[in-house]
């Protein structure tokens, strides 16, 4: 208890930081962020309250941390693979692949992050979630609106194919994650192949 809960030394620093932020995501992502409460995140994570105010100002400061920092190879994937190299099926290979891989690597963490968008508005879930979604759509969005360029038949329509594609990697990373579906390789080009002719027929 004493060496988690001494701020000061940057080691220690760091590691009470990361015990706060893997035990309040295991409680969110099996409880719901509205079911945890101060208490038992201090208690899970072997801290006091003091301590874990002073490191992220708030439980909602907690969430927000949670989902912007373990976000992050998320949002690396799509700002690398929305780059419109004039090969729209190889950017959306990219996405899908990324997403997946992304979904096992932290299979928490995405389950958790999917429930955060799927919140009632009003909730700090969403709340706290909805920056990084939008980031996210944003830049599938314009992928699409690159796109047009040399498919013309796209114009005025990036917004419809940016969320419906989004769907489509959430649906597909929950359900490989959790064992549903095998996703391989050619699944995941069916799977992309059959969006294109949605495209464009």
């Amino acid at each position: 208890m004493e060496t988690l809960d001494t701020p000061g030394k940057p080691a220690v620093f760091s590691a009470v930081r990361e015990t706060i932020l893997e035990r309040a995501l295991a409680l969110f992502a099996a409880k719901g962020y509205e079911s945890v409460g101060i208490q038992e995140l201090t208690v899970a994570s072997g801290i006091t309250k003091p301590s874990l105010y002073y490191h992220f100002g708030s439980k909602q400061g907690l969430l927000e941390t949670i989902i912007r920092e373990k976000g992050d190879a998320l949002r690396e994937i799509f700002r690398e693979e929305t780059e419109y190299r004039h090969n729209l099926t190889n950017n959306l290979m990219g996405l899908f692949q990324g997403t997946l891989r992304v979904a096992r690597n932290q299979p928490e963490f995405f389950r958790f992050l999917l429930s955060c968008f799927s919140s009632a508005p009003e909730n700090a879930a969403y709340t706290a979630s909805a920056p990084l979604r939008g980031e996210l759509a944003a830049l599938l969005e314009g992928l699409f609106a690159a796109a047009v360029l040399d498919h013309g038949n796209m114009r005025d329509r990036q917004r419809i194919y940016a969320e419906t594609f989004f769907g489509l990697l959430e649906t597909w990373a929950l359900l490989a994650v959790n064992g549903e579906i095998e996703v391989n390789p050619p699944t995941e080009y069916r799977i992309v192949h059959q969006f294109m002719h949605g495209i464009f027929s």
